[in-house]
C-alpha cells in the first residue's frame, strides 16, 4: 500500500519549498510580474495541496460501521496537530512579542493575539495548523452526518463565500456601506483563508478522493494543465483589474486543479523508500521552521531575495534534517513532527 504514495510524499515535500517562495518573494529582482504570476499560481497549490493529501490520508481508513474507532482517530489527529501548533507558538513567542511591541503596545493586541490564536495562526504562517484542525472536525461531522455529497456541496458553498471576500476585498473596500460591515468581518475573523471558509473545501476533496476510485493518470494529467491554464488566466484577470493583492489566495480554479493534481499523484507508482518518510517530516519541518530564517534573513539583505530563498531553504532544511536524524536519541525532538 505505501508504494502509491510514495508520489504523494515528495510533492509534498516540493509543496514546502514553494510556501518559502510565499514568504521570501524570490524572483522579485529578477522579474516583479513574474514572481507575482509564479507566487499567485504555482505556490497558491501548495497549502491546498497539503489540506487535501491530509484528508486523504485521515478519510481513507474512514470505518463506516465504527464510528467509536473514526472518533477516536480523529481526537487522536487533533491532539497532535495542537501539540505541534503549541509548541510552534512558543518558539515564534519572541518573534510575536516583537511584532506586536515594536510600535507600542496597545492592550487590544491581547485580543487581537487570541483572535488569531484560534483562527488565523499564532504566528502568521502558523494559521495553516488551525485550519487544518478545524476543517478536520467540520468535513469529519458533515461527512458523518449528512454523507459526502451534502459534504462537497456545503464545503464549496462556504468556499465560494470566502472567495468572494478573499478576492474582492478591495472592492468592498471601496463601497460606502458595504466597507462599514466588511469592517465587522475582519474585526471579528480578519480574513477567510481559515478553518471555515477555505480549508473544509479541500479536506473534503482529500475525502472524495478516499472514497471515490482514480481517474485514469491520463485524464487527470490533461483536467489539471487545463485546469492551471485557467487558474493562469483567472489570476490574469484580478490582476488587470487592480484587485490582486498579496494576501490573495482563495482562486476559483484552485479546486478542479487540487482535485487532479492530487488524483494524478495518487496513480504514480513509485517504489517506496526509506527517504520518502524522511521527505514527509521534512515538509512539515520546513514549513513551521523557515519564517524563522526568513525574517533574520529579509533584514539584512532587503534586496537579494533570491539568495534570501536560499538560505532560508537551506536553515530550514538543516534543521529539519537535525530533528529527523536525532529524534530517536532526543524523544523531545519526536514532538515536532
Amino acid at each position: 500500500m505505501k508504494r502509491q504514495y510514495a508520489s504523494i510524499d515528495i510533492a509534498r515535500y516540493v509543496s514546502a519549498l514553494l510556501v518559502v517562495c510565499i514568504h521570501t518573494f524570490p524572483f522579485l529582482e529578477i522579474s516583479e510580474t513574474f514572481n507575482t504570476y509564479f507566487i499567485h499560481t504555482v505556490c497558491r497549490l501548495a497549502v491546498p495541496f497539503f489540506f487535501t493529501t491530509s484528508g486523504f490520508f485521515f478519510f481513507r481508513n474512514y470505518d463506516l460501521e465504527n464510528e467509536y474507532v473514526n472518533d477516536a482517530r480523529l481526537k487522536k489527529a487533533l491532539l497532535r496537530l495542537f501539540r505541534i501548533y503549541l509548541i510552534w507558538t512558543i518558539i515564534y513567542l519572541p518573534y510575536t512579542i516583537f511584532d506586536y511591541t515594536h510600535n507600542g503596545f496597545r492592550i487590544s493586541y491581547l485580543f487581537t493575539y487570541v483572535r488569531d490564536f484560534i483562527f488565523n495562526g499564532s504566528y502568521y504562517h502558523l494559521w495553516f495548523l488551525p485550519a487544518l484542525m478545524l476543517a478536520d472536525v467540520i468535513v469529519y461531522y458533515l461527512y458523518k452526518k449528512k454523507g459526502l455529497k451534502f459534504t462537497l456541496i456545503t464545503t464549496f458553498a462556504f468556499y465560494v463565500v470566502g472567495y468572494l471576500i478573499n478576492v474582492y476585498t478591495p472592492v468592498w473596500e471601496s463601497l460606502p456601506y458595504i466597507s462599514f460591515l466588511f469592517g465587522f468581518f475582519t474585526k471579528a475573523l480578519s480574513t477567510a483563508r481559515n478553518g471555515i471558509f477555505f480549508g473544509p473545501m479541500f479536506i473534503a476533496i482529500g475525502l472524495l478522493l478516499s472514497r471515490t476510485r482514480r481517474l485514469p493518470k491520463k485524464v487527470s494529467l490533461l483536467a489539471f494543465l487545463i485546469s492551471f491554464v485557467l487558474l493562469f488566466c483567472e489570476v490574469a484577470l484580478y490582476r488587470h483589474f487592480n484587485i490582486l493583492r498579496d494576501l490573495t489566495s482563495m482562486y476559483i480554479c484552485l479546486v478542479p486543479a487540487v482535485y487532479f493534481l492530487v488524483n494524478y499523484l495518487l496513480k504514480v507508482n513509485i517504489p517506496y523508500r526509506k527517504m520518502f518518510t524522511i521527505l514527509r517530516h521534512d515538509s512539515l519541518m520546513i514549513y513551521t521552521s523557515h519564517i524563522l530564517f526568513a525574517k533574520i534573513f529579509l533584514v539584512l539583505m532587503p534586496h537579494a531575495h533570491l539568495v534570501v530563498y536560499f538560505l532560508t531553504l537551506a536553515c530550514a532544511q538543516c534543521l529539519a534534517g537535525f530533528v529527523t536524524r536525532y529524534q530517536d536519541q532526543y524523544p523531545i525532538l519526536k514532538k515536532l513532527l
